[in-house]
């Protein structure tokens, strides 16, 4: 049984070795190819990008070809002043009308160029937008991709803890067959064992569920295997003056309330136009022909241009554009408010992530300090316990120590990359 259970474990071995080793670098590049969120944010972009244009402005000219055939076979009575009289049942008439016609509005108090500018205004926020949903993605990419390295790291570090717990088992059990311990030693290492092995069962399964998380988040398969750095690299130096300078001008978040707020602008801008004269030009060509069966002429042919310049001036139309741009100032009113929130929640967050990012530094340099301290004593335990100069209990309290201080030096690197993660995206230097 146990060469089996060594050939399988060497087999999981050999497999780990022979798969390949997804980078971080190489998980945020299959996201933001193939991330469904990103995706969709994608092609939302591209229509914001469709719709800016002259013609959705109202900027350009319309075109259209019509045509109409009629008959009327309506009973008909004519009096002329002459005093003469026609009538015929089901008189017989007949109307062709066809014409290709052209509208142009040239002038409707500058709207259309406001609307123009409000395209583009919400062609550049689908832009921020997008940016956006790749930074949001990005960071959860590899805040899922580092928790799965501190997830394996931890398993490594219990199943050490289960090793010593399984050394002090068989140390009992032989202190216990010569007699110098007592069978209840040998029950409480063994209780003692099974508690450090159902703990790494539980990290086990802290372990697939981010690595289904994060594959997830690569658009892929959740079960498909992940083989991930062995370590979390150490952080960088950042400088909290010009993180919170180019926050200012490059956070996604900011830019997508200052990108509003102008947009609301150009909505009170286009409204207001629609209150003053609007100026269009018209040309038609058109093929007309008619033939009655009564009345004067018994045909009737027309065909050529007509054109012409027409001018409409709204003078009442029951206070709806008015309230309506009164509507669109409260809008831009939100908008601005909205942006100055934003101003104050970027300050905040950065601050709150800059305290994070150094005490987290601080409590990795701490708990690398402490750790060796924990192995060294560790190691000097065990030996101790192993000439019976240690109690039980001793050694566990000092094995618990190790396993602990293992586990709060991993807390500590992840928490510390995540804020330095944070400040980055904050910054807008994420992508």
């Amino acid at each position: 049984m146990r060469s089996l259970i060594t050939s399988l474990f060497l087999f999981a071995i050999g497999g780990s070795f022979a798969q390949e080793v997804l980078t971080a670098e190489e998980a945020v590049r299959i996201a933001v190819e193939q991330n469904y969120g990103i995706r969709i944010a994608r092609l939302d972009a591209r229509g914001a990008e469709l719709l800016n244009t002259p013609g959705n402005a109202g900027m350009l000219p319309t075109i259209d070809a019509v045509g109409q055939y009629s008959i009327d076979n309506s009973s008909t009575k004519q009096t002329f002043f002459s005093g003469e009289s026609r009538e015929t049942d089901n008189a017989d008439q007949r109307v062709l009308d066809a014409a290709v016609q052209l509208n142009w509005t040239v002038f409707d108090g500058l709207a259309m160029f406001a609307a123009k500018d409000r395209l583009e205004a919400l062609e550049l926020l689908g832009q921020t937008q997008l940016r956006q949903q790749v930074e949001a993605t990005i960071y959860d990419v590899l805040a899922a991709y580092y928790q799965l390295v501190q997830v394996r790291k931890a398993i490594t570090v219990q199943r050490e803890g289960v090793r010593i717990s399984r050394e002090r088992l068989v140390i009992t059990e032989t202190s216990e067959r010569i007699g110098s311990a007592s069978g209840l030693n040998v029950v409480q290492a063994r209780l003692d064992l099974s508690t450090d092995s159902a703990l790494v069962l539980d990290l086990q399964m802290q372990e697939a569920v981010t690595a289904s998380r994060l594959n997830t988040l690569l658009g892929r398969v959740a079960s498909t295997p992940v083989a991930v750095s062995p370590t979390i690299p150490n952080t960088e130096a950042l400088d909290l003056a010009q993180i919170q300078q180019v926050a200012r001008q490059a956070n996604s978040t900011l830019q997508q309330a200052r990108q509003l707020q102008i947009a609301t602008d150009l909505s009170v801008k286009e409204l207001r136009g629609t209150l003053l004269p609007q100026v269009d030009v018209f040309a038609n060509y058109g093929y007309t022909k008619s033939t009655s069966a009564v009345g004067i002429l018994q045909s009737n042919q027309a065909l050529g241009p007509d054109y012409g310049a027409r001018v409409s001036i709204p003078l009442f139309r029951g206070f709806q554009m008015r309230s309506a741009v009164e509507v669109a100032k409260l809008t831009r009113e939100q908008a601005a408010l909205t942006t100055q929130q934003a101003e104050l929640d970027l300050e905040e967050s950065i601050l709150n992530a800059w305290n994070s990012y150094t005490m987290s530094n601080q409590r990795v340099a701490l708990e690398e300090a402490n750790l060796g301290g924990a192995r060294k004593q560790s190691d000097a335990a065990l030996e101790s316990y192993r000439i019976g100069s240690l109690t039980a209990v001793e050694l566990r309290d000092v094995q618990l120590g190790l396993v602990n201080a293992e586990q709060r030096l991993l807390v500590a690197r992840y928490e510390a990359k995540m804020a330095e993660l944070q400040l980055t995206w904050l910054s807008g230097k994420l992508m």
